[in-house]
């Protein structure tokens, strides 16, 4: 299984935020000076849809997909009970690189994408029929927050890669911090 490392030589905690495209894949507690983490690199992750009907809260099953996928969401009548039904149908994404957000409902719907457990980032859908993508390109592009500065954003295609935060000792950059990944 392929995974991210990131190892910190700064004197501060480091933060790091992976995108793969426009979606978050990774928002990592802080990582003492001298620490490494290895994060998963695979594309696995949990959506589900809530929204507000009526003054009650509806939240969808959880879907677990990998990679590109379509969410629709949807409020059904159950005339049986009497009640509504709140579901989110996943489908064929139209485009390869995309995650394709609807929703039929009158109110917003938020859907939540989560990898074990951990939220990672929230779409959400104000008009329905209006479509929302994410980008999920094949590049991760990474920054980190240290000392309360956030670098520059660092890229690499390798998912095996490491991400080094090191403090940039050059005469133009003495005293920042930048990552590098190799």
């Amino acid at each position: 299984m392929s995974s991210l490392t990131f190892l910190n030589t700064t004197p501060y905690i480091a933060q790091f935020v992976v995108n793969k495209g426009e979606q978050i894949v990774a928002r990592l507690p802080g990582i003492a000076p001298g620490a490494t983490l290895q994060v998963p690199s695979d594309d696995t992750y949990q959506v589900t849809a809530t929204t507000i009907l009526e003054g009650n809260t509806y939240t969808s099953a959880p879907a677990t997909v990998s990679g590109a996928a379509g969410f629709v969401a949807q409020v059904l009548q159950n005339g049986q009970q009497g009640t509504y039904d709140f579901e989110m149908k996943l489908e064929a994404s139209n485009a390869a690189d995309q995650m394709v957000f609807q929703k039929t409902t009158i109110g917003p719907v938020t859907f939540a994408i989560s990898k074990n457990g951990v939220l990672l980032q929230s779409v959400v859908v104000q008009n329905s029929f209006l479509v929302k993508t994410l980008q999920i390109g094949s590049t991760y592009s990474m920054y980190a927050v240290i000392n309360g500065v956030t670098t520059s954003t660092a890229q690499t295609s390798n998912a095996n890669a490491t991400i080094t935060a090191v403090v940039d000792n050059t005469d133009l950059e003495a005293g920042y911090f930048t990552l590098n990944a190799v």
